[in-house]
C-alpha cells in the first residue's frame, strides 16, 4: 500500500510539474486547465478528509470518481504539454 501511495505521489508531482511548464508555455492558453487540476486537488483533499467518516458503499464509488478526475486531468496536461513541445517555437 505504501508503494502504490508512492507511485501516486510521484505521479501528481509529474502532474504538477508538467502543469506547471505548460502554464509558463502557454501563454494562459492552459490556464482553465490548470486551475481545473488544482481544483480536483483541493476536492480530492477534502474528501480525503472526511472519507473514514462514509460508508465502505460510498467510499467504494467515490474513491475511484476522484481518482480518475484528476488522472484525467494530468492526462490532457501530458497530451497539451507534448504538443506544445511538438510544435518547436517555444521561445519567441
Amino acid at each position: 500500500m505504501d508503494s502504490e501511495r508512492s507511485i501516486t505521489s510521484q505521479r501528481l508531482q509529474t502532474c504538477l510539474a508538467e502543469a506547471r511548464q505548460l502554464s509558463s508555455i502557454g501563454n494562459g492558453t492552459y490556464n482553465n486547465l490548470v486551475d481545473s487540476l488544482r481544483r480536483s486537488i483541493a476536492a480530492t483533499k477534502y474528501y480525503a478528509g472526511i472519507a473514514g467518516q462514509l460508508s465502505g458503499n460510498t467510499q467504494d464509488t467515490i474513491t475511484p470518481l476522484y481518482q480518475y478526475k484528476i488522472n484525467d486531468t494530468c492526462n490532457t496536461i501530458s497530451q497539451s504539454l507534448l504538443a506544445e513541445l511538438k510544435k518547436g517555437d517555444l521561445l519567441k
